[in-house]
């Protein structure tokens, strides 16, 4: 079935194994362009399903995120299999044999099948353009050199070699934390797979100025198109505290890992005493006695509920997200929407919407002294807390997800007929 589109309104093939909040715009981008040929993942629940009356709360909860109202139901294709059972083994002693490493039911495992259950899907469809994303993308671009189509690559985050890099000079500055960077256990095939995804991609699509920076000599820059997420719809904001008596609060929302700059953080904090309370809100992925000691001291929440984050957002009066890398940072768009001004790295890739001293500030990498600094002066100057974060809510609205679907959509509308 051959179903290439008009001249302007080309057919796009769009995968993704979860469904995260960028793809879920992009494919609600291309049904409203009426570019939608099908959207391939592995679950998509029905919310109004019978079943959710008799579902544990935990499972109903799970598999409604999965819901996807953003496409025509008859254009989405699933496959479902293989991601039940990595859910249904979750937290059993089955996970170790089935679930883990590169298993079959592993993550990488389901990446991989699903990938040619779609380049399957892409012979039969013929689309223009062919979506896919990291780790879900070799097969599929193997099918469309073949048949003529266009290979649209997806990276949300750094190129994997210039973070191995990064972590191990980091590794060597803070040992204290060096068991919170990431493993860099990945199998030299997966790698190898990465590496070929972005040869075969025609374009890669990149959220960030910094993420175009990691590609540097690995793909060509007219071959990058950088298109910038969204933030959502501008959350009411009660005026920040004006009493500088008040300890300022400070709110992180992260993983608690290197990665997120969690040991800077944490430097800072000890920096400015009695001046300001932390909140963590974050899963610890390993022992730590730095950020076990703060978890016991300071308010920590490994998980909430999205309403009960933004509550926490609106208690808060600054989020702090220094990255050692960071595709882009989906939390600092929300603070933004909720007023919270932030302080970020430029290699968060968010940090290019930061107006430095005007919505929040971009702080060097790996300095928690610039970190404190930036934070004494909010503490001290209500007055400009409050002003910052008024303008945190006039970058959120200029930069919202309505902006991003536009701008995806004329992108890809731009290299189907290049």
């Amino acid at each position: 079935m051959d179903t290439r589109g008009s001249e302007n309104k080309p057919s796009v093939l769009i995968s993704h194994a979860s469904g995260s909040q960028f793809v879920r715009n992009a494919v609600r981008s291309l049904a409203e362009h009426e570019m939608l040929a099908e959207f391939w993942t592995s679950i998509a629940w029905n919310a109004d399903s019978r079943w959710n009356s008799v579902l544990p709360a935990k499972v109903r909860t799970e598999l409604c995120r999965r819901a996807f109202p953003e496409a025509p139901a008859g254009k989405i294709k699933t496959v479902p299999w293989r991601e039940m059972v990595r859910l249904a083994t979750r937290s059993t002693p089955l996970w170790p044999l089935l679930s883990s490493g590169e298993r079959p039911f592993s993550v990488i495992g389901i990446s991989r099948h699903f990938d040619g259950c779609v380049a399957r899907g892409l012979k039969k469809l013929r689309p223009n353009v062919a979506y896919a994303n990291e780790g879900c993308a070799v097969q599929t671009f193997r099918e469309a050199k073949k048949r003529g189509v266009i290979a649209v690559y997806e990276l949300p985050s750094s190129y994997w070699y210039w973070e191995h890099k990064l972590y191990a000079e980091d590794a060597r500055r803070s040992p204290e934390f060096a068991d919170l960077l990431a493993s860099q256990t990945e199998s030299a095939t997966n790698l190898e797979q990465k590496d070929e995804e972005l040869s075969l991609a025609d374009y890669v699509f990149v959220p960030s100025e910094h993420v175009r920076r990691t590609l540097a000599g690995v793909v060509p820059d007219e071959r990058i198109c950088v298109i910038s997420y969204g933030a959502p719809p501008i959350r009411h904001r009660t005026l920040t505290r004006s009493d500088p008596n008040q300890k300022l609060k400070v709110l992180f929302a992260g993983t608690l890992v290197q990665r997120k700059g969690i040991g800077y953080l944490l430097k800072a904090i000890e920096m400015l005493g009695p001046q300001a309370e932390l909140t963590l809100l974050g899963s610890r992925v390993a022992a730590n006695r730095h950020v076990d000691a703060a978890c016991k001291r300071w308010r920590w929440y490994k998980t909430l509920p999205h309403g009960r984050v933004l509550d926490l957002m609106a208690q808060s009066d600054v989020l702090v997200l220094p990255s050692l890398s960071d595709g882009w940072g989906l939390v600092v768009t929300e603070a933004l929407a909720c007023g919270l001004p932030v302080i970020v790295t430029p290699n968060a890739g968010v940090s290019q919407i930061v107006r430095d001293g005007h919505d929040g500030y971009v702080v060097p990498i790996c300095r928690a002294d610039a970190i404190a600094e930036r934070l004494e002066a909010l503490h001290r100057d209500r007055e400009m807390l409050a002003e910052m974060s008024r303008q945190a809510q006039v970058t959120a609205a200029e930069n919202s997800w309505e902006n991003y679907r536009d701008n995806w959509a004329g992108a890809v509308r731009g290299l189907a007929w290049h």
